[in-house]
């Protein structure tokens, strides 16, 4: 039988290292060596080493039993699980490592802890039926879409039950010789401090206490295939970027008849050539000649809908703004409207007929503007005299 390496050396630490080291010295190892994140043959054997290393030293009474009689002293390590005359594994506290607190009590097998990334990868599954990982999409709609809400259909890769076989992953189920349908097997194990029984999930039908005889060709045993599919997607009016729409049950299919993930959908709103947009809110530039800016006059603004009519009162300045009360954009979930507020850019003109000069000549002898621009130079000579 090979001599077990020593734990300390597995975990990459020097002898005696703190509960805290060794917690975060295997965190960067499982991570390293998880077989579903890493396709080496070897790193599920690497995962199982820091595992059973991790059981011990991160746990103070075993980690000192250790310590003090190395490996001979793992039947009393397993002597701290036993409840009555039955027995149970290692406390396993998955929250110590990754955080949330989860406390995987007596896990049975490489496959729960599998579950605890997860519910597993490609080619291995849980024990038990485990959710379906969810998706996510990037949906680009325009502002007119965003407006008015919409109706999209996106085309995506997700993973689907096999239809060939029902998600079983084959044909003709028998009952597993090794367990005999308990989906679990209990090991007994002799150490100097007397005999100990252990129990784990099943490593033949990994806890299904079932084997499928014929496995089915189109899946490759795996229950789930990659498909192609259309899904319709129902945009409500007022979205705007970053807001997502979830789709549940829309992501990949549930492992073991398990409930399928759901499906994200992220939207980006197209910028508008003629309205910015601030929440529920809407912003437009409206242009008017000199003219109308001095006189005064009733405009059409464009709006979401239709056209509406704003009054311009006389002397008008550029950058004086107008709000059009609910004439913005709805606001999601609820029953208004935002508002629209129009900015008016008084346009000098730059080309001018002969008709045109002579008026604004006219114009400038009797302008206010200069003489307040002369008084306004005098007082500054006075200021600084």
């Amino acid at each position: 039988m090979p001599t077990k390496k020593d734990y300390y050396d597995v975990l990459g630490l020097k002898k005696g290292a703190s509960v805290s080291e060794v917690k975060a010295s295997y965190k960067k190892l499982a991570k390293k060596y998880h077989p579903d994140l890493n396709s080496d043959p070897k790193s599920e054997e690497k995962f199982k080493e820091a595992s059973e290393a991790y059981q011990t030293l991160s746990d103070s009474k075993k980690k000192a039993n250790y310590d003090q009689f190395g490996h001979a002293a793992e039947g009393f390590q397993g002597f701290q699980g036993f409840r009555g005359s039955g027995a149970r594994g290692f406390d396993f506290n998955m929250g110590d490592i990754f955080g949330g607190g989860g406390n995987f009590a007596g896990f049975g097998g490489m496959e729960d802890i599998f579950r605890a990334f997860g519910g597993g990868g490609q080619g291995r599954e849980a024990a038990g039926p485990a959710r379906g990982a969810n998706l996510r999409i990037d949906l680009s709609i325009s502002f007119e879409e965003a407006v008015f809400g919409t109706e999209k259909t996106v085309e995506l890769t997700r993973i689907e039950n096999c239809k060939e076989c029902n998600g079983k992953g084959g044909f003709g189920e028998e009952t597993c010789s090794q367990c005999h349908g308990a989906g679990i097997i209990r090991q007994q194990r002799k150490t100097i401090f007397g005999t100990f029984v252990t129990q784990g999930t099943c490593p033949k039908c990994r806890g299904k206490g079932k084997i499928i005889k014929n496995v089915c060709k189109k899946c490759e045993g795996k229950g789930r295939t990659k498909t192609k599919r259309e899904i319709k997607i129902k945009v409500p009016a007022g979205i705007d970027t970053g807001n997502h729409l979830n789709l549940r049950g829309e992501g990949n299919a549930g492992i073991n008849n398990g409930p399928s993930g759901d499906l994200f959908a992220v939207i980006f709103v197209e910028t508008d050539k003629i309205f910015k947009r601030d929440g529920s809110d809407i912003y437009a530039e409206l242009p008017i000649s000199f003219s109308e800016a001095a006189l005064g006059t009733n405009l059409d603004v464009p709006t979401l809908e239709e056209k509406a009519t704003i009054k311009i009162p006389k002397g008008t300045q550029t950058g004086t703004i107008f709000r059009l009360k609910s004439k913005g954009i709805k606001k999601l979930g609820e029953t208004g409207h935002g508002d629209e507020y129009v900015k008016i850019i008084v346009q000098t003109p730059s080309k001018m007929n002969k008709k045109q000069k002579e008026l604004f000549e006219k114009l400038a002898k009797e302008d206010d503007v200069k003489k307040q621009r002369k008084g306004f130079f005098g007082r500054i000579k006075k200021k600084f005299r």
